[in-house]
């Protein structure tokens, strides 16, 4: 089993317990804002924690109060200055590219949203695999209020869990969505008291630590491969991946310990 060993961050905090890594963003101070300095922790923590076999679910979340207020508006008076092929390059480089790694992502990741998620932080749960939220947990696709439209996939996903009205509601309003909303509408898998949060996300994180996980990200790529495709595109690709499956053990030996009667 190969580990990676741990590194010290500035503005997130990386744990392991066993087969689960966490992953806290921490500017508490400023609501766990997304400055430039976060999102190139976060690219190189997944990066770190991808390469490293203990790791089987990674949980999401943020320090203090919030999840995170999305993008942090005190940097932006810089983003004025620049070229508009350079801050377009910059913006994908940022918070863009933690989108693309979490939803492309071969281990699971589990959002657990304790505040408030706005911006591109909310575009980044939306992405993960599954969303825990607590009872206070509100999201915004707030952009419209600082004259931005969403970046970091957020007019993507959310059509796509939501419906299109309703996004459109969410995105052009710049509303926010309170946790038992988000839940009822497609946001969210569950919502549970604020102190639950955590045990409730490791719990999931537990059961997908105990599933085989070559499996797992076969079965993530085969799903994010339909969102875009046509049924018979699909199922095509659901019978490579299945033929891959065939192949593994751990399809033998569940296959086996099954007609053996055995757990």
């Amino acid at each position: 089993m190969r580990s990676v060993k741990a590194i010290p961050y500035q503005y997130i905090i990386v744990e392991k317990e066993e087969n689960i890594a966490i992953i806290t963003m921490n500017r508490p101070e400023k609501l766990n804002a997304l400055n430039l300095e976060l999102q190139e922790e976060m690219k190189h923590a997944l990066d770190t924690l991808y390469m490293d076999d203990e790791v089987k679910v990674i949980i999401l979340t943020g320090a203090g109060r919030a999840f995170s207020a999305g993008g942090d508006i005190g940097t932006m008076k810089e983003a004025h200055q620049l070229d508009p092929l350079l801050l377009r390059q910059a913006l994908y480089q940022s918070t863009s590219e933690v989108t693309n790694r979490i939803w492309n992502y071969e281990k699971p990741i589990i959002a657990a949203v304790n505040g408030v998620a706005a911006g591109g932080a909310c575009n980044w749960a939306l992405a993960c695999d599954f969303v825990i939220a607590s009872e206070n947990a509100r999201f915004g696709e707030v952009f419209i209020h600082v004259g931005l439209v969403p970046d970091g996939g957020g007019s993507w996903l959310l059509p796509r869990l939501v419906g299109l009205q309703r996004a459109k509601e969410i995105i052009m309003m710049g509303k926010m969505v309170p946790a038992e909303e988000a839940e009822r509408i497609g946001m969210v898998n569950k919502v549970v008291p604020e102190k639950d949060l955590m045990s409730t996300a490791k719990e999931y994180a537990r059961i997908l630590a105990s599933l085989p996980p070559r499996t797992l990200g076969a079965a993530k790529r085969t799903i994010n491969k339909a969102m875009t495709t046509s049924l018979g595109e699909a199922m095509d690709y659901e019978m490579t991946m299945q033929a891959i499956c065939f192949q593994t053990d751990a399809h033998r030996e569940r296959v086996k310990a099954f007609l053996e009667k055995k757990k």
